[in-house]
């Protein structure tokens, strides 16, 4: 499995257009296009927006950051955040924790454009238990972290696992929804093929409960072939103009030692 990590600068090297077809677009010389991903967490009272320009495919600095830009969050609740620049391209709130299904309104005005996203928290879904299991492919036998938890019945749930294995950054592992397991107590087993898990092996598991618009922009990034030059494009969060997303996700973070 291909490994991803937020910021997703790399990913949109790739310079996919701002609508779901597949487009043929010449990577090397396709104009700069905006990208601003957003994100609120139930785990911090520190929110981030990242705003930055694609680069050409094969740049050695996969971020040009955009300075100067106006930033604000708006809640159902009637508040609003603004988000100050730290360092150019990336904006953050202090005092801001973001709640259960709470409605957020992401809105970025760059060069005098408004660009707007909105997203709902899910509920929060813990796991119960995690531990190493054992599976063979191809023939020999790989170690793969499993978790367990009951899946709340009678409504869509989206979720995104990213892990973090010996203290390395947290990186996107798996995605997954309940089409299939609506309610249900749900074994989920995470593998990435580019790291082999050995006994002792420190694991950090954040599990995020994310919204349907989330789920589908991941989903193809996921499914996407970095060799094409015609690679799946992800849905539109900030309609014409801008590439990325905006999500309020519910996350909850699970350690185990590998067996």
């Amino acid at each position: 499995m291909r490994r991803y990590c937020t910021p997703i600068f790399l990913i949109v090297g790739f310079l996919w257009s701002s609508c779901e077809d597949v487009i043929d677009i010449n990577l090397n010389d396709a104009n700069p296009q905006l990208v601003i991903i957003g994100e609120v967490s139930n785990q911090t009272n520190r929110q981030q927006v990242t705003i930055g320009r694609t680069v050409a495919f094969g740049s050695d600095n996969p971020f040009d950051p955009v300075s100067g830009a106006d930033v604000e969050v708006l809640t159902g609740s009637g508040q609003v955040f603004h988000f100050d620049e730290q360092e150019p391209g990336i904006y953050v709130a202090d005092h801001f924790r973001g709640r259960e299904n709470e409605w957020y309104e992401l809105h970025v005005r760059v060069d005098g454009v408004l660009f707007t996203a909105v997203s709902t928290m899910p509920p929060l879904v813990i796991a119960d238990s995690i531990g190493t299991s054992i599976r063979n492919l191809f023939g020999e036998e790989e170690k793969l972290i499993t978790l367990k938890f009951q899946d709340p019945p009678f409504m869509p749930n989206y979720y995104r696992y990213l892990w973090s294995v010996n203290g390395a950054p947290f990186e996107m592992v798996h995605l997954a929804q309940d089409k299939f397991n609506d309610g249900k107590y749900v074994s989920e087993d995470l593998i990435d093929f580019d790291i082999e898990l050995v006994t002792g092996d420190s694991v950090m598991v954040q599990m995020q409960c994310i919204d349907k618009a989330t789920f589908d922009f991941w989903n193809a990034v996921e499914s996407t072939n970095p060799g094409s030059a015609a690679p799946a494009n992800p849905p539109a969060a900030f309609g014409i103009g801008a590439l990325g997303y905006f999500s309020a996700c519910a996350m909850s973070e699970i350690a185990t030692v590998v067996q």
